[in-house]
């Protein structure tokens, strides 16, 4: 299945169906940052990582947990790539309205929120999401206080 997320992604060669409704590069994009935000504090834990596949379940009902397990590890690899997270938060403000980077951004404090400790670097992070995201500062502290 691995192969499908990537040819999905355009990260390898075409051929072969796709999850109907999977993740394109929006959704890659935006579990990058959800995977950024479990490591932001420099410790990941197996949790985390659980953490981040449940919360993609959530954000998107159509994917199954073997999938999203997938998808995070093509997140992890982008993310190691990336040189910054600017890359996939234009590509969220590119393909998703308003109400879907809110719904990310309670995801990244979703994934924050998950080892019960808030540090000051996730936290840095959440905030310039939320800029990079064009989203308001309410956005933010609504995002923070939902969990």
């Amino acid at each position: 299945m691995l192969k499908l997320i990537k040819s999905a992604l355009g990260l390898a060669p075409r051929g072969g169906a796709t999850h109907p409704g999977g993740p394109d590069r929006t959704r890659l994009a935006a579990a990058v940052l959800l995977v950024e935000a479990a490591h932001a504090d420099y410790h990941c834990s197996a949790e985390e990582v659980d953490h981040v596949v449940q919360t993609i379940r959530r954000l998107w009902a159509d994917v199954p947990e073997e999938y999203a397990r997938e998808l995070v590890e093509v997140a992890h690899a982008e993310r190691e790539r990336a040189v910054d997270v600017y890359e996939f938060t234009r590509s969220v403000n590119e393909g998703m309205t308003p109400d879907e980077k809110r719904d990310v951004l309670r995801a990244v404090w979703s994934v924050i929120h998950a080892d019960g400790v808030i540090d000051k670097y996730e936290e840095h992070l959440a905030r310039r999401l939320t800029q990079l995201l064009r989203l308001e500062h309410k956005d933010y502290i609504a995002a923070k206080r939902r969990e």
